[in-house]
């Protein structure tokens, strides 16, 4: 319950710095951070309450993005029914490689995702008829809202986290309702959880499918907000960014989540001149986090104040 108290007031302070910041580079990058939480939301369901790690993530997101941006750029289909189709064909992909893979754990399951992750990266980058390669793919469309055109920072701002937030609920929701608790059980004690007669892989699926959703969704979003895309904005670095922000946050924890992952995208534009060692950083960043303060955020202030 104060998890929704929180979100509602940080979406009414969001919302009501869209009408006073009109420095388009700080809209952008708060518009980005909003992309960026839609996947780390969805990625944080899987990993922090079902206990089941994806290192292939961004793969789910260049899959939304690349497939979205070819239906609407080369087949003139609308940007949302691209979105869709982008959606739609994701989860199916992610319903063939799933079944099996989620039958594996820890760093077996680890290794199958970065896998998956890295054979969509090589895809983009080598299918460039398709996809445009390491050019990347142009001409992508902007997005409307019943005629509404988001064509600019402002607009899509509001846009952006207003559907942010739906997703961020959503979650809360689902996290608090007989399915959320299924998932708990499986993470804590995943045979106690066949024992309640729980049927552990179904509950793996629909939760990465869930994740996968996010994640495909996000990708579209940023492909008709950007208006180019290419495979380096979708490879395994990004993946580890994601773990990163969920690692930071606290897994589980949405409030934790949201903090670390809107500070963790927006930083690297700020200082732009570090972009080479953002991964570095990252790295020592979860080592620090795993080795004193293995509840991200939460111990972290802890450990500050023993300080």
């Amino acid at each position: 319950m104060k998890e929704r108290y929180f979100f509602a007031v940080l979406f009414i302070l969001i919302i009501f710095l869209g009408f006073f910041v009109k420095n388009p580079f700080i809209l952008n990058m708060l518009s980005l951070s909003a992309i960026t939480l839609i996947v780390v939301t969805g990625l944080n369901l899987l990993l922090g309450f079902a206990g089941q790690i994806s290192l292939g993530h961004a793969g789910f997101v260049a899959l939304g993005a690349y497939i979205s941006a070819i239906a609407s750029v080369k087949f003139g289909v609308n940007p949302w029914i691209a979105i869709l189709i982008a959606v739609f064909a994701t989860e199916i992909f992610a319903i063939f490689i799933g079944y099996p893979t989620l039958k594996l754990k820890s760093h077996y399951l680890a290794m199958a995702t970065l896998a998956i992750g890295e054979i969509i990266n090589i895809v983009t980058n080598a299918w460039v008829e398709a996809t445009g390669g390491p050019q990347g793919f142009v001409g992508i469309p902007l997005l409307s809202v019943f005629g509404f055109a988001l064509d600019n920072e402002v607009k899509f701002y509001f846009f952006i986290w207003s559907l942010t937030f739906i997703l961020i609920f959503l979650s809360i929701n689902l996290i608090d309702s007989k399915f959320g608790r299924a998932l708990k059980t499986i993470k804590s004690k995943e045979n106690a959880a066949y024992a309640f007669g729980i049927n552990v892989h179904l509950y793996k699926m629909i939760v990465f499918l869930i994740s996968v959703f996010y994640a495909a969704l996000a990708g579209g979003l940023y492909a008709f907000y950007i208006g180019f895309i290419s495979p380096s904005s979708f490879g395994l670095t990004e993946s580890i960014n994601y773990i990163t922000m969920i690692v930071v946050g606290g897994m589980g924890n949405f409030v934790g989540v949201f903090i670390s992952s809107v500070i963790l995208s927006i930083l690297p534009n700020l200082f732009a001149s570090f972009e080479d060692y953002w991964p570095i950083i990252n790295g020592l960043l979860l080592i620090f986090v795993i080795m004193f303060t293995p509840n991200g955020l939460k111990d972290i202030f802890k450990w500050t104040k023993k300080q």
